[in-house]
């Protein structure tokens, strides 16, 4: 528990209890709130010295006699009293707070408030050291966001080897070439399917209108089957690609285990 010491305001004279960690600061009185200067006090010394009374008032002094008469003293004369001027109105009290008399001497001491006149530092508020450079978003020494209000964690993990390569980089390899694969199915059924059904069971004797070979199931119906077949896993295959291969292409970290 920090100690403390009896000071008395130098401009309400009230006492107060100012512990040794403002000496040489500026504090506040709690009473007026005038701003003083705690002098610096070297606590092995003895306690400072009470106030030096006034002179007491000269006594009677006996003055001699007349002749035949007795011992006759004269009081010295009491200053006048002076009229007690008109107290100006006292500024609202400062919000900080000390231990007064009243107050609970186990209790511990109220912070006071110390009158800061340099500059201002930033800190981390996680940490509380200083950052560097002063505008950062995270704090080098703990990691703390000072924008998402989070703190990084940090961990140990394994560096990914050949085989974890393989095994991350390969389905997605296959997925692009059996998206490629059906693209390239549905070009071919487009440009042979007609040359496909010739001379089949679905060919027709006659010939249509504009003298071309015709067909019981015209080649566009199957054309249009095998896309509508196809469309759904080129999709798929596609986005599992470029997921894989480019956007999430490193291995899954494995964290160390101690």
């Amino acid at each position: 528990m920090p100690i403390t010491i009896d000071l008395p305001c130098p401009n309400c004279e009230r006492v107060l209890k100012v512990p040794e960690t403002v000496f040489g600061k500026k504090i506040k009185c709690k009473h007026c709130g005038e701003p003083f200067e705690v002098e610096q006090i070297d606590l092995d010394d003895d306690e400072p010295k009470a106030k030096k009374k006034k002179p007491a008032a000269d006594k009677p002094v006996p003055k001699p006699s007349k002749p035949g008469g007795t011992t006759v003293a004269t009081k010295k004369e009491e200053p006048k009293k002076e009229e007690p001027k008109k107290e100006e109105p006292k500024p609202a009290p400062a919000p900080y707070k000390f231990q007064d008399d009243d107050d609970d001497d186990s209790a511990k001491p109220s912070p006071l408030g110390v009158v800061y006149e340099g500059e201002e530092i930033p800190r981390c508020p996680h940490c509380a050291k200083e950052l560097d450079p002063p505008d950062a978003v995270v704090c080098i020494h703990c990691g703390f966001n000072n924008v998402t209000r989070t703190k990084a964690e940090s961990k140990q993990v394994w560096e990914p080897d050949t085989n974890d390569w393989i095994n991350h980089l390969g389905p997605g390899i296959a997925a692009a070439v059996a998206a490629i694969l059906l693209i390239v199915l549905n070009i071919v059924c487009l440009v042979s399917m007609r040359d496909w059904l010739t001379d089949t069971f679905l060919q027709k004797e006659e010939k249509d209108a504009q003298g071309e070979i015709a067909f019981y199931v015209k080649p566009g119906a199957f054309i249009t089957f095998i896309l509508a077949a196809t469309i759904i896993p080129i999709i798929k295959f596609t986005r599992f690609a470029i997921k894989r291969l480019a956007i999430d292409n490193r291995p899954t970290e494995k964290v160390k285990t101690t």
